[in-house]
């Protein structure tokens, strides 16, 4: 194979790996869309305090808590057609398999 041909194959690699990257971060991008979308919202159905924002971990609220947001941005993800977004969600959020994180999200659209 010539240098030439050997260049051409190295920068058809690095195209690719660099395209499967952009996808990537878009697939975070359109992630973090959501997750604003779902704060917006729910600032508008609550007053926030911008001058004493909470430092509180995640961790740290009560497990009912944790439930009921996760359980809000379910809601809001099942409003707008997402069921398979919102299983996913339940998954990372609760650390179960896919089809006790279906069974919730179904349970959650039929209340």
């Amino acid at each position: 194979m010539e240098t030439i041909e050997m260049i051409a194959v190295g920068a058809l690699i690095l195209a690719l790996l660099l395209l499967v990257k952009v996808f990537s971060l878009q697939s975070r991008i359109n992630a973090i869309q959501d997750d604003l979308e779902w704060l917006k919202g729910r600032a508008e159905g609550q007053a926030i305090n911008r001058l004493k924002p909470s430092t509180a971990d995640r961790s740290e609220k009560p497990a009912s808590a944790q439930m009921s947001l996760l359980d809000e941005r379910v809601h809001h993800l099942l409003a707008q057609g997402d069921k398979i977004k919102a299983i996913k969600l339940v998954r990372v959020e609760q650390g179960i398999g896919l089809k006790e994180a279906k069974d919730y999200v179904e349970n959650l659209e039929r209340s």
